[in-house]
C-alpha cells in the first residue's frame, strides 16, 4: 500500500481505478485482481469506511452495531475472497422492554409460549407469521410498504408491535411506512435462516483482510469522466490516473453523483441510528434487550465476539432513526444510558464509552414509493461507459453491507467482462 504516488508524475495509466476503501470499494478491487487487472485504489482516509474498528483503552469500538448474516450475500463474497470471519451468534434468551415492563423475547417455540410480552392471541399470530415466513415470495411485494404488508397480516396489536420492533433489529431501519416489504421480509427470512455473527476483532479484520496485495493511495477524487474510450480520475492532488475502467464505491448517492458530474441518484433517504459504544468491566443482564415500543437496541458484542480484554465485555446500544427524526445529542445520549442501566451497566461499570450521534446505516434505503430492492440504481446506472457502482444502496440483492459487497462483486465482474477477462 502507498500513501501518495509520485509528485512528479501527473498521469498515471493503470487498468482499472476503484474509488472508495470502504468493504464495496475493496471487494471489487480483490475481485478484479483476481481476474488479473492491475487495480489502483483511491481513497484519503484510513481504509474501512463505516467498518473501520478503533482501538481505544483495550477495547475494540466497531461504529456502531456489526452483525454479519451468514446466509447473505456479502458471506458468499467474502467466502469467494478466501475471507472466513470467526466470532459468534448474539446472546439468546434476550428481554423485550414495553414502558418500564420487561419480558421475554418470544425468539422460538418455548420463549413463545412463556413470554409476557405477547396476550394469547398476540402469540398464536405470531407464531402462525413466522412460521409461513419463509415461504413468503419477496418478488412481489416491492411496491408494498411493510406497515401495508403487516395490514394485511391483520395482527393484534401486541403482535404487530413485537413483529416491527423484529423489522428494526434485522434491518436497523425505522420506517415502516416508507420501506419496502421485499427489503424487510427478506432479511427476517435471512435471520432465520442461519442467523447472525459478531465478528471477532471487529469489522477491521474483514477490513485488512481485503486490503492484502492491493495497491491503494491516498489520493481525494474529484471528477471521473469517459471520453476516447478511457476513464480518467482526476485527484486533488493533481494526479489524474487513466484507466480502461473504473469502479466507483465512494458512499453515498450524493458524492458518487457529485464525481461523476451527473443528476442525483433516484434513491430514498438514507437510514441512520444514534449510537452509543460501550466497553465495561462486566456483561450486559439481559445480554440482547431491545425496545418494542420504542425503536432501542443494546447487545453484549463480547462474549461473544472477541472486542476486549479477558474478563470484559463490549456492549452496543442504539437507536434507530426514523428518516428525518431530529433529536437533541445530550437528551438522545441519556435515553441510551438509561437503556443500559437498565441491563446492568451503571457509571461505574463503563470503561471506556464513545457516542456517535448519527452514525449512517445505509445510504438510501429501498423504498415501496421507488419500486424496492430490485428497481434500486444497478451497478452500469452511471452514465459514463465503462465506469460501474458499487454500495449499500446499489443493486436488487441484499442489504446493509450483503448489498455493498453483492453490487461489488457485479461491478467487478461488469468491468472484467468489458476488459475480456
Amino acid at each position: 500500500m502507498s500513501d501518495a504516488m509520485d509528485p512528479t508524475t501527473t498521469t498515471v495509466q493503470t487498468d482499472a481505478v476503484v474509488v472508495g476503501g470502504g468493504l464495496a470499494g475493496l471487494a471489487a478491487a480483490q475481485l478484479l485482481r483476481r481476474a488479473g487487472v492491475a487495480v489502483v485504489v483511491l481513497d484519503p482516509q484510513p481504509l474501512g469506511g463505516r467498518a473501520r474498528t478503533d482501538e481505544r483503552a483495550g477495547f475494540s469500538f466497531n461504529r456502531g452495531p456489526h452483525a454479519l448474516y451468514l446466509a447473505g450475500e456479502g458471506f458468499k463474497v467474502l467466502g469467494q475472497l478466501g475471507v472466513h470471519p470467526e466470532g459468534g451468534p448474539p446472546s439468546t434468551g434476550g428481554q423485550g422492554l414495553i414502558g418500564d415492563r420487561m419480558g421475554a423475547l418470544p425468539f422460538g417455540a418455548a420463549a413463545l409460549a412463556r413470554t409476557s410480552l405477547l396476550g394469547v392471541k398476540g402469540k398464536l399470530a405470531v407464531g402462525k407469521l413466522m412460521m409461513g415466513l419463509a415461504k413468503v415470495d419477496t418478488v412481489t411485494l416491492g411496491s408494498v410498504s411493510f406497515a401495508s404488508w403487516l395490514d394485511e397480516q391483520r395482527l393484534p396489536a401486541d403482535a404487530r408491535q413485537l413483529v416491527e420492533a423484529i423489522a428494526r433489529i434485522s434491518t436497523y431501519a425505522n420506517a415502516p411506512e416508507t420501506a419496502a416489504a421485499d427489503l424487510i421480509v427478506s432479511q427476517i427470512q435471512l435471520a432465520n435462516a442461519a442467523g447472525v455473527r459478531y465478528v471477532h476483532d471487529g469489522w477491521q479484520s474483514m477490513v485488512d483482510a481485503l486490503t492484502t496485495g492491493l495497491d491503494v493511495h491516498r489520493l481525494t477524487a474529484l471528477r471521473v469522466y469517459s471520453e476516447g474510450g478511457e476513464v480518467s480520475v482526476e485527484t486533488a492532488e493533481g494526479t489524474t490516473l487513466g484507466a480502461k475502467c473504473a469502479v466507483v464505491a465512494a458512499g453515498t448517492p450524493e458524492a458518487i453523483a457529485s464525481l461523476l458530474g451527473r443528476s442525483p441518484f433516484v434513491v430514498g433517504l438514507p437510514t441512520e441510528a444514534a449510537c452509543l459504544d460501550l466497553g465495561t468491566s462486566v456483561p450486559s443482564q439481559p445480554g440482547l434487550l431491545l425496545g418494542i415500543d420504542r425503536p432501542l437496541y443494546l447487545s453484549n458484542h463480547c462474549p461473544p465476539a472477541r472486542l476486549a480484554a479477558r474478563g470484559q465485555s463490549m456492549v452496543h446500544v442504539a437507536r434507530y432513526l426514523a428518516p428525518g427524526e431530529r433529536t437533541e445529542p445530550a437528551e438522545q445520549k441519556a435515553e441510551l444510558m438509561d437503556l443500559a442501566a437498565r441491563a446492568g451497566l451503571t457509571e461505574d461499570r463503563i470503561v471506556e464509552q464513545r457516542y456517535l450521534h448519527r452514525m449512517t446505516v445505509v445510504g438510501a434505503l429501498a423504498t415501496a414509493g421507488l419500486g424496492g430492492m430490485r428497481c434500486r440504481p444497478t451497478c452500469t446506472d452511471t452514465g459514463l461507459p465503462a465506469v460501474f457502482v458499487a454500495g449499500d444502496w446499489v443493486g436488487p440483492r441484499g442489504h446493509l453491507v450483503d448489498a455493498a459487497l453483492a453490487s461489488a462483486h457485479d461491478a467487478a465482474q461488469a468491468a472484467a467482462r468489458l476488459m475480456g477477462r
